[in-house]
């Protein structure tokens, strides 16, 4: 094919220059290419460079690395998904062109960004050593340094990633062995490369200050993304500007810069700086800059296919949207609903079931490369008002009450709790309590849980799952007057006064804030107590343990909640998850009963097992779960006594009518034994 030409730059050529321009557009028009310009082209080469694809798959260069061989067909397999030789061959088109010089490597965890932003540098490199002379042919000074360099958070970790797959690719490499030299080092050999040109790693700008910077590899690059994010990211964007600087002073020729900056990370948050990174690449639509934002399934083939059975759809929401996850048959309909409700609904391969049900903010970040945004919110609205009922109240009967330690206020937080609230029947169940305590300023929230039950493994009935059922049966939140403090007594007198009213307590929590006195004077007085922090965070996944169960409890309708609570909604709807994993609250915004109610819920899952035989268990479990028969004597009493009153029932009558009376008497005598003291819950 003929080049396009502009054939007013004849003109401007030297008769000699234009004689040489008109031949070799003689030759193309005669046999489609031009001697005279591969000449030209190839003048400064000693060598002429393979294409990109020669570069992977030729066992001479890097094909050793990134090919295996079946041992039983003998067949040649590439391990670099498709997605990625389609991506090569568009950043380096033909054997000396490349197409951009920025390129940005995102998305979700487990794409092979580094691994292929290594393959980019060796391409470069191997280009630039085919040359007979590579300073002459960029026009820089003998005292410069052409530079090949990788970025990492450390030392460390930019050695331990892309510069060990390099070292491996490039000794793997027939081509570059019989060019370059090893390091004397006998444990860990280092190639370094000939003609001037180095290869380098580091952790900051400082360690590419004063070099001529060809190729540089910037990996992670949301690692400084802290506390003060706007200072963060100016110094990220300074460290790259200052990259691109030296890569355009030092090898700019008119319009066309050969030099590549790679730029990636993982996804983190919309406030990382990658994020405004590429904001502003795209808002400038530069056509030098390639952006790879892919989630998993796309890049990589062996993850399956949002089209395969079994497919799901996941609602992506905003800050005022929490994420949803939708049901593996949910119908076109539903999809729609959520669609006009402003979600964007991300259709997901069946192999991430799993990883979306354990932690959607998670999954979405690492499977599908999307940024939950740094103040997300963590429960719908919807999902709580599903879990909401009209059985029974607050027993509390203000939101907030209004009680300090001043020596003339007399009240009492039972002065505002209405006892007649109370089903008889929800007395005996176990109550689990958090406190979340404050002094001054916040307030302190107060929250009891209870066991309930079990869920049947279907609606029809059935035997009882191992998925305990739990219900809210009380919250408040207690602000000091103005001047005063909390009273850390009346908070224990509150909850002595529960167990005089016929409640049955089985633990005690509340959060790490001055805690050791009030759990120590719980303890004295018989009660079970345990510190539980709400805003623990697995530092491995950036999972707040707590609030996980607390929303997988209500979204799963484990949690049953008296309708009429204005504060403890708002509070629940306006939890937001941060980058880091916290669930906190807007300014102007409290959490203190949201804090008090997860906090007793997290606590009454701590001992669900304790109590598992009331729903449907063996003796044996009963007998072990009895916090009050410590020996086994004890209980060997129990079940003997047991036993011979089952023995006299079975005595008695052996007809089919009698034998379910008898058991039913059995069952009725079991936990009159219960209500009466002989086995306590």
């Amino acid at each position: 094919m003929i080049p396009q030409i502009d054939v007013s730059i004849l003109d401007s050529l030297s008769p000699e220059e234009k004689e040489v321009a008109l031949e070799i557009l003689k030759q193309y028009s005669q046999e489609g290419h031009s001697e005279i310009l591969d000449e030209l082209k190839y003048s400064d080469f000693e060598e002429i460079p393979v294409d990109i694809m020669t570069f992977i798959s030729d066992e001479q260069y890097l094909g050793r690395g990134l090919y295996i061989k079946d041992e039983f067909t003998g067949e040649r397999r590439c391990t670099v998904f498709p997605y990625w030789v389609e991506t090569l061959k568009d950043i380096f088109p033909d054997n000396l062109t490349t197409k951009y010089n920025t390129i940005i490597l995102t998305g979700s965890i487990g794409l092979g960004k580094s691994f292929i932003a290594v393959v980019c540098q060796l391409y470069l490199l191997y280009r630039m050593l085919c040359l007979k002379d590579p300073y002459t042919y960029y026009g820089l000074q003998p005292i410069d340094k052409i530079t090949f360099s990788m970025l990492n958070v450390t030392i460390e970790a930019a050695q331990g990633v892309g510069w060990d797959k390099m070292q491996q690719l490039l000794q793997s490499s027939d081509w570059f062995m019989e060019r370059g030299m090893l390091s004397a080092s006998r444990t860990n050999p280092q190639w370094q490369p000939p003609k001037g040109i180095e290869l380098i790693f580091g952790s900051s700008n400082r360690h590419v200050v004063g070099r001529a910077l060809f190729s540089n590899f910037s990996d992670e690059v949301n690692f400084g993304i802290g506390n003060n994010v706007e200072k963060q990211k100016a110094k990220l964007k300074k460290m790259i500007s200052q990259i691109d600087a030296r890569m355009i002073s030092r090898f700019g020729k008119g319009t066309y810069l050969p030099t590549m900056n790679i730029i990636a990370s993982s996804k983190d948050s919309e406030q990382a700086f990658m994020e405004s990174y590429i904001e502003m690449k795209r808002k400038n639509e530069s056509k030098t800059t390639l952006i790879v934002d892919e989630p998993q399934w796309v890049v990589r083939n062996d993850k399956g296919s949002p089209d395969d059975p079994g497919s799901f759809y996941v609602a992506v929401g905003n800050k005022f949207l929490a994420h949803e996850l939708l049901p593996v048959n949910a119908t076109e309909a539903e999809v729609n609903a959520y669609r006009e409700k402003g979600y964007f609904m991300l259709k997901v391969p069946p192999i991430y079931r799993e990883a979306f049900e354990d932690n959607i903010d998670l999954a979405l970040t690492d499977n599908a490369g999307i940024s939950t945004s740094s103040t997300t919110k963590y429960v719908s609205g919807v999902r709580l008002n599903q879990i909401k009922v009209d059985t029974y109240k607050n027993p509390f009967t203000r939101d907030v009450i209004e009680v300090g330690n001043s020596p003339e206020d007399a009240l009492q937080y039972a002065n505002f709790f209405d006892i007649s609230r109370i089903n008889p029947a929800d007395l005996s169940r176990p109550l689990f309590i958090h406190l979340d305590m404050s002094l001054s300023g916040d307030k302190t929230g107060i929250a009891g849980i209870w066991i309930t039950g079990k869920r049947p493994r279907n609606p029809d009935g059935g035997d009882p799952s191992k998925e305990l059922e739990f219900k809210v049966a009380f919250s408040v939140s207690v602000k000091a007057p103005k001047g005063f403090q909390v009273s850390f007594e009346k908070n224990r007198n509150f909850v002595r006064w529960l167990r005089e009213m016929g409640f049955a307590i089985k633990g005690v929590s509340s959060d790490t804030f001055q805690s050791a006195q009030i759990q120590q004077q719980l303890k004295s007085d018989g009660f079970e107590t345990k510190i539980i922090s709400v805003d623990r965070v697995d530092s491995a996944t950036k999972t707040c343990i707590p609030y996980s169960f607390f929303k997988s409890a209500i979204y799963e309708r484990h949690l049953q909640l008296y309708r009429d609570c204005p504060l403890l909604t708002d509070e629940i709807v306006s939890l937001e998850r941060l980058s880091d994993g916290h669930i906190d609250h807007p300014q102007n915004f409290s959490k203190d009963q949201s804090d008090a109610v997860c906090g007793a819920l997290y606590l009454a899952s701590q001992f669900a097992e304790q109590y598992s035989f009331d729903y449907g268990e063996n003796i044996t479990v009963a007998l072990d779960a009895n916090t009050e028969l410590s020996d086994e004597f004890n209980k060997q009493r129990l079940l003997m006594a047991f036993e011979e009153e089952l023995a006299g029932i079975y005595q008695e009558n052996n007809t089919a009518l009698a034998l379910e009376r008898q058991q039913q008497k059995a069952q009725q005598m079991y936990y009159q034994d219960i209500l009466d003291g002989i086995i306590v819950l």
